[in-house]
């Protein structure tokens, strides 16, 4: 981004305001546009004044940086209105937002035993019982999606070979994953007697998510869905299995998506340090 802030003096905010929104109204562009263009400019300006800075390049960075939390698309459109208004009054604005970097989510093995837990004791449905856990267990040690637990049908599960093929997953991709003879035998449970086009849990995706929440709730722990994709994914991270394996397993049409995952947990750190004492 060029320096260009002490080339500008402080711009008279109302009439810089009223300017840029009169050449909006000027180039046919929508009411709704100009309104809340003007509302954006408006609370951008009185930060200015606030912090007792000039309008310019650097405080509009500044202005933005304060907007992290927000989605990205929110933040490229007020990139793109702060920009637009500043090279109307003959500054340059080249800023590039990026995605900012989350880590994952800590996902605790003793919180997926409390859902585990709390569906068994609330449940008076014993083959619901077996079919919720054994939904979670899927989860946990597949590490398929929501879209992908849901649309799981009898077909798709390989109980000779011990494995299921998740079909057009994300990008419209297959793949196949293996797994354990426990959660082999737990499926072959729930599929038998069951159609081959029948969905394997009964659910779609939207009605997965809440019963996930709602279970959730009642075991008094923070989890979802995808929660249970973040500890499958991290767990084997953190038993040091190759990333290009873990990225296969996941589905990540992209290594970056993968490596989130070796981020450390705060735990890990901890115990880093206390090889040092």
């Amino acid at each position: 981004m060029k320096k260009e802030a002490h080339r500008h003096p402080l711009i008279s905010h109302q009439k810089a305001l009223n300017d840029y929104l009169l050449s909006l109204k000027n180039r046919g562009l929508s009411d709704n546009y100009i309104e809340t263009t003007k509302n954006f400019l408006r609370h951008y300006l009185s930060w200015v004044v606030t912090n007792t800075v000039t309008t310019s390049p650097e405080s509009a960075e500044k202005y933005l940086s304060k907007s992290n939390h927000l989605k990205l698309n929110s933040r490229k459109r007020y990139a793109d209105y702060l920009r637009k208004f500043l090279e109307f009054h003959g500054m340059t604005f080249d800023i590039k937002i990026k995605r900012p970097h989350i880590l994952p989510e800590i996902v605790n093995e003793a919180d997926i035993q409390k859902l585990k837990d709390a569906i068994t004791k609330a449940s008076s449905w014993k083959i619901s019982v077996t079919t919720h856990l054994a939904l979670i267990e899927t989860a946990v040690k597949t590490g398929m999606r929501r879209a992908e637990l849901a649309d799981l049908r009898v077909r798709d599960v390989d109980l000779e070979r011990c494995r299921v093929k998740v079909v057009a997953g994300k990008g419209n991709k297959d793949r196949v994953i293996p797994i354990g003879a426990e959660l082999c035998e737990i499926l072959a449970g729930i599929c038998a007697g069951m159609r081959e086009d029948e969905r394997v849990f009964g659910m779609n995706k939207h009605s997965l998510g809440v019963w996930v929440r709602r279970w959730a709730g009642k075991a008094g722990v923070k989890l979802h869905t995808h929660s249970f994709r973040h500890y499958f994914a991290s767990t084997l991270a953190t038993r040091g299995v190759n990333l290009r394996v873990i990225q296969e397993l996941l589905g990540h049409s992209s290594l970056a998506t993968t490596q989130v995952y070796l981020s450390v947990t705060a735990d890990h750190l901890e115990d880093a340090i206390q090889l040092l004492e």
